[in-house]
């Protein structure tokens, strides 16, 4: 068969070409596992591609699951990013992280930097969601004790701490509010006696600024959603102290794509994402960007010194004990 010498060579050429081109744009793309709320990852994600180039999968699930699909492949990472999950299933698993200090590391507020091995994303309070006109009359409780006290029967929406880690979070908050994990639980039991107990954590405000119950427990954010959008509702800082759980961004070892996961963790904490994450009503992480202007600033925020450790470590015994005061109280 007779071959044109030169055409086979452009051909070699163009395929050696095609080829490199097609490793070089394999090499700009990332994995990210989130359990993210969707407006975050539809606000920030696109905003990530456009500055930088590289692509980027998301796979979208709850904490557990996310955890389970790293475990399971650890051997063969497919991730490079696990973003917006509580900071202890990190912690508790590091050999599944890679540690990366963020370029904007400096610029993020000291108290909320809680390991060497994972960035906060953003800052989560937990927070009361009052309907005052639906009270009648009842004050509008000031603090976690408050909520305790029977006149409050039957006026308050909580998730199930079983079911809802945030819910948990509110649970171990209150233990940890009272100096002892026994005077904490004294309060919460009270508390649980006047909870109407929901599945859901998004249906606790919702409740509120539909009327349904008086009182809520909720994360901040979701408060201020309803606030902002004109319904009747005011948000409350328990005077004991709340939680502020940063939720964590953390680079997965021996990831695809180590370099484009730094970029993205870097792009997180960078001001223009931080700025857009005060936007969408969460606390940003860093210190020159301001919240949202209907919440009351940081510093005046009273906060628990809430020990993620230990409520990690005594996870399963805390959600058993809550599950008999249930069974005692509702």
């Amino acid at each position: 068969m007779f071959f044109n010498k030169k055409l086979v060579t452009k051909w070699l050429s163009t395929a050696v070409v095609g080829i490199a081109s097609f490793g070089a744009y394999a090499e700009e793309a990332i994995t990210v596992y989130t359990a993210a709320p969707q407006k975050f990852v539809d606000a920030l994600v696109p905003k990530f591609e456009k500055q930088t180039g590289i692509d980027v999968q998301v796979i979208k699930a709850g904490s557990g699951e996310l955890l389970n699909r790293l475990t399971a492949e650890s051997d063969s990472p497919v991730a490079d990013v696990l973003w917006s999950v509580d900071g202890t299933v990190v912690d508790f698993n590091p050999t599944l992280f890679s540690p990366y200090k963020s370029v904007h590391a400096d610029n993020i507020i000291p108290g909320l930097v809680k390991s060497e091995i994972w960035s906060p994303f953003t800052a989560v309070v937990m927070v009361f969601i009052v309907n005052e006109a639906k009270l009648k009359g009842v004050p509008v409780p000031k603090s976690w004790a408050d909520l305790a006290k029977p006149e409050y029967a039957q006026l308050i929406s909580s998730a199930r701490a079983d079911r809802s880690g945030s819910a948990f979070i509110q649970y171990a908050t209150v233990l940890q509010a009272f100096y002892s994990e026994e005077k904490g639980a004294e309060v919460y039991k009270g508390m649980l006696s006047n909870f109407v107990l929901s599945n859901s954590s998004g249906a606790v405000p919702r409740f509120v600024n539909d009327g349904e119950s008086p009182v809520g427990i909720t994360l901040e954010d979701a408060a201020l959603q309803y606030k902002e959008g004109g319904g009747p509702v005011e948000i409350v800082y328990p005077s004991e102290g709340t939680a502020l759980a940063p939720d964590a961004i953390a680079k997965v070892a021996g990831g695809p794509n180590g370099d484009g996961a730094e970029k993205f963790i870097d792009f997180i904490l960078s001001e223009d994402a931080q700025k857009t994450v005060a936007s969408l009503g969460r606390r940003p992480v860093r210190s020159d960007v301001e919240s949202n202007h209907l919440l009351i600033p940081l510093p005046e925020v009273p906060i628990v010194d809430y020990d993620f450790e230990w409520a990690a470590e005594n996870r399963s015994r805390l959600v058993e004990t809550w599950a008999d005061l249930v069974l005692d109280v509702q």
